[in-house]
């Protein structure tokens, strides 16, 4: 400190001038980075307010439009490769978008009738959005990421049967589904990690 203090004496004795517009560009220098810096920072605040707003804005499109269908559809169609756990477990969710679980015509046309399609277009629009849009995957995964994953599981034999044709179709719904389907699913794990901890815990100040 005393370095600096003979360095500044030195600079103001031999250059008053040039030492006084140094350090008033050094002033005016901290006031723009401030300046800027709360700028930045604003900004930051508002891209985050934004992208929450939006995340509300995708759960109340998906509670308003998928989630009716799906309730319905779970209860009019018997047949789903949902109800079987060697292609949908109850933990890990759907085992692979790979493999085929062949539909009958008439099991097609069921699904068709209760506007499964639609159902789907929802969810690819959804899914879209949230991948590629300035929104909060984190929020909506909070919102609505398990009544999305469950969608996703009671479509799959459609999702499926779609994608003999195209194997394309869907695929932002299926990586959102993986990415948000892993979340959940520690979640759950975590969740009954404690529970089974706490179980030997009260046996232990039982007896």
């Amino acid at each position: 400190m005393e370095n600096w203090s003979q360095i500044l004496y030195t600079l103001i004795s031999e250059n008053p001038i040039e030492t006084a517009i140094l350090l008033f560009t050094i002033f005016l220098l901290s006031i723009v980075w401030l300046r800027l810096n709360k700028i930045v920072k604003i900004d930051l605040l508002k891209d985050k307010r934004d992208a929450t707003e939006k995340a509300i804005l995708f759960a109340d499109r998906f509670t308003d439009t998928v989630v009716p269908h799906l309730k319905n559809y779970k209860v009019k169609v018997r047949d789903l490769a949902y109800d079987d756990p060697s292609f949908v477990s109850d933990v890990k969710g759907i085992h692979n978008f790979k493999y085929d679980y062949p539909l009958t015509k008439d099991q097609v046309a069921i699904r068709e009738e209760l506007d499964v399609h639609g159902a789907l277009y929802h969810l690819k629009t959804i899914s879209t959005g949230i991948q590629h849009g300035r929104v909060d995957k984190d929020v909506c995964c909070k919102l609505f990421g398990q009544e999305f994953c469950e969608a996703v599981e009671v479509y799959y034999d459609m999702i499926l049967h779609i994608r003999k044709e195209d194997s394309k179709a869907y695929d932002q719904v299926i990586s959102l589904y993986q990415d948000w389907r892993k979340k959940i699913t520690k979640l759950k794990t975590t969740t009954t990690r404690k529970r089974l901890e706490f179980i030997p815990e009260m046996i232990t100040e039982a007896n």
